[in-house]
C-alpha cells in the first residue's frame, strides 16, 4: 500500500514521498494513533531498504524518519 512512496521513480523531484505514506495509514487505519502509525511507517520504510538496496540511496535512514503530524 505505501511502498511507492519510498520508490525513487514515483518521487517528485529525486524526493521520496514517505510523508504520503502517513496520510495514506491514517486514512486507512483510522484506529491507529500517531505512534502506531509512524512505527508502521518507519517498519515499512526499513523493509523497502532491506528489500532493494540499490534503490534506496535516496531515502533518509529510518531513525531519521520525523513524525508527521495529521
Amino acid at each position: 500500500m505505501i511502498e511507492p512512496f519510498f520508490d525513487p521513480q514515483q518521487g517528485w523531484a529525486g524526493q521520496s514521498l514517505e510523508h504520503l505514506a502517513y496520510r495514506v495509514v491514517r486514512e486507512n487505519f483510522p484506529a491507529l494513533d500517531s505512534d502506531e502509525v509512524h512505527a508502521l511507517v518507519v517498519a515499512a520504510h526499513r523493509l523497502y531498504i532491506e528489500r532493494h538496496p540499490d534503490r534506496s540511496d535516496h531515502l533518509p535512514r529510518p531513525t531519521e524518519l520525523l513524525r508527521a503530524n495529521l
